[in-house]
């Protein structure tokens, strides 16, 4: 099947109602007139039913008039093929302006006995140590499991990034792929997709410190939120800075999106399902947070915005309009000749780990690479 910018497949993902879309990737939508805005972006970011389009007006130019392909993209951080799959591959909910109760998220991914294979690309070609690996792994928010690809039966092993929310229930994660594949996934060479049915607010956190702690935090020594893009540059920044890590939660959001970090201060900071909602109130998870900023009770917080060092990642941090929470940017520096950073990249410059090159990666990571499918768990594991 041809990937077309000009296919039938794109007119047809183009024809579905963006509302549907959005409300699919957990977006918590607001009615205003005739039409919505994103409560994590509320007043700047547009979606109009008539016009089927979105635009995010803090943005810039490139992010007015986008369709239903553009959203997912920007809120997954995917390709346009797997945006396509998205939309058309997936029975999105209907949204509804008093919304039905989504399907709950299942998990049915077959992991593996060990994390091995995994660990060797960590190692390999991202350059983390065993310590890191190990400390995420403690915290259970990764395994290594086999993806099948339902159009076609192709099978590759895959590391999961595990979202949970406050019980400890899995609702959620993101799927990276360990092989290179460049003929399969032509924009990044490996699989990167979050799991079917995901709550679009959770992300994949882990704590340094108690939630005791947390709740003990003074102006002085404020509760801290470090905000990363993906996981392994929120796994990389950890084993550049983890002595001067504490009384912190660390969140990959897959992706950009503000309400995950309400979301997770709202999380780190209560105790149980219970007090959260009491805490909370009328307010979602996703708008917490800017209630909180109003009322100023944010002064024993800090927020840490380590995204990519790119225009969208910088572009993200100025956008968030908290005036009276502490929020500063971290960002990887830019090396010579470079106009994007991130906290991975860095790590092994900090290493002198070079990147291995696109032709080295299909022989050395791929060698499967003219198979019609990656090999079994139980072949994996011999």
């Amino acid at each position: 099947m041809k990937w077309s910018k000009d296919s039938e497949l794109k007119k047809l993902a183009k024809s579905k109602r963006i509302v549907d879309v959005a409300y699919a990737l957990g977006m918590d939508l607001v009615k205003i007139g005739r039409n919505y805005t994103w409560k994590a972006h509320e007043g700047s970011f547009i979606i109009s039913p008539e016009k089927n389009i979105f635009s995010w007006f803090s943005q810039g130019e490139e992010m007015r008039g986008c369709d239903t392909i553009a959203l997912v993209q920007l809120i997954k951080d995917c390709s346009f093929k797997e945006a396509l799959q998205f939309i058309l591959g997936t029975e999105a909910a209907v949204f509804h302006e008093n919304p039905q109760p989504k399907k709950d998220f299942e998990y049915h991914l077959p992991e593996h006995s060990n994390f091995d294979l995994a660990r060797k690309y960590l190692k390999e070609e991202r350059g983390l140590s065993n310590d890191t690996i190990d400390f995420f792994l403690r915290h259970k928010v990764m395994a290594l499991a086999t993806n099948k690809d339902y159009n076609d039966g192709f099978t590759e092993p895959v590391i999961v990034f595990k979202n949970f929310d406050i019980n400890g229930k899995m609702i959620g994660g993101a799927r990276q792929g360990i092989f290179y594949n460049k003929h399969r996934h032509p924009k990044k060479g490996r699989l990167k997709r979050t799991l079917f049915r995901s709550d679009g607010t959770s992300g994949t956190w882990v704590d340094i410190g108690t939630k005791q702690q947390f709740k003990r935090s003074t102006p002085e020594k404020p509760f801290k939120l470090y905000v990363f893009e993906a996981p392994i540059d929120m796994m990389s920044y950890y084993e550049l800075h983890k002595e001067r890590l504490n009384n912190c939660r660390l969140v990959a959001m897959h992706g950009i999106n503000q309400a995950v970090i309400s979301r997770n201060v709202l999380e780190a900071l209560c105790l149980n399902e219970q007090e959260m909602n009491r805490v909370k109130g009328s307010e979602t998870a996703s708008s917490f947070l800017n209630k909180l900023d109003e009322l100023q009770y944010t002064q024993s917080l800090k927020i840490i915005i380590a995204t990519d060092n790119d225009s969208a990642g910088r572009k993200f941090f100025n956008a968030i309009n908290l005036p009276h929470t502490k929020v500063i940017p971290h960002f990887a520096p830019l090396h010579e000749g470079n106009l994007k950073a991130d906290w991975n990249e860095q790590l092994m410059v900090i290493k002198g780990i070079q990147k291995t090159n696109e032709e080295e990666l299909t022989k050395k990571i791929s060698p499967e690479i003219g198979k019609t499918k990656f090999p079994s768990i139980a072949e994996l594991e011999l």
